[in-house]
Formats: C-alpha cells, structure tokens, sequence
C-alpha cells in the first residue's frame, strides 16, 4: 500500500513540474528568466493572464498544485490519494492545452 500512495504523490509532483516547466519556457519566449518557483508562477500571472489571454481559472492549476507537490514532497504525512493524483493529471492537461496557444504566438 505504502508503494501506491508514494505513486500518488510522484504523479502531483510530476503534473506540478509540467505545468511549472510550460509556465517557464512561455516565459523565456518573451524574454524572462525567472529564477525561483514563485517568480515563475508570479510573472506568468502577470504576462500570461493579466497582459494576454491565458485563461485565468486554469492558469491557477499552476499555483494549486504547487502547494499539493510541497505535501507531497515533503510532509511526513502522506496524505495524497488516487482522486487527488488524478485531479492533478486532469488541471495539467487543460494548463498543456491552453499554453498550446501560446508556444507559436510570439
């Protein structure tokens, strides 16, 4: 059971990272080179949602998950489950389709 639960929380940190990367490389499309975590997912905030069309609900899957990757990957208690793991999946697929529009634009 131990070996399911830990596959659970691989798959939040994997979705947050996948988000966190798409975020990263849009930015450095426009020129940015953020350093930290939140300077990624601030500037991408301001960038993306508030100077573009980045729609605004998902753009905070971004956010939401990175708190979830923080559980996951560093609380002693484990708490991340198949419909968390799943849920994540599910926010970092309309975060990948939604930057789509953007990779070619600038």
């Amino acid at each position: 059971m131990h070996c399911m639960i830990n596959q659970f929380s691989t798959s939040v940190s994997a979705c947050y990272y996948c988000m966190f990367n798409i975020a990263k490389v849009l930015l450095i499309k426009k020129g940015f080179k953020p350093k930290t975590h939140t300077g990624v997912i601030s500037l991408f905030g301001q960038e993306y949602v508030l100077n573009d069309s980045f729609d605004r609900k998902i753009s905070k899957y971004l956010s939401s998950t990175q708190s979830l990757r923080e559980v996951a990957d560093f609380d002693a208690i484990d708490n991340i489950d198949e419909s968390v793991a799943k849920d994540c999946i599910n926010k970092a697929e309309l975060f990948m389709e939604e930057a789509e529009k953007f990779l070619y634009k600038y």
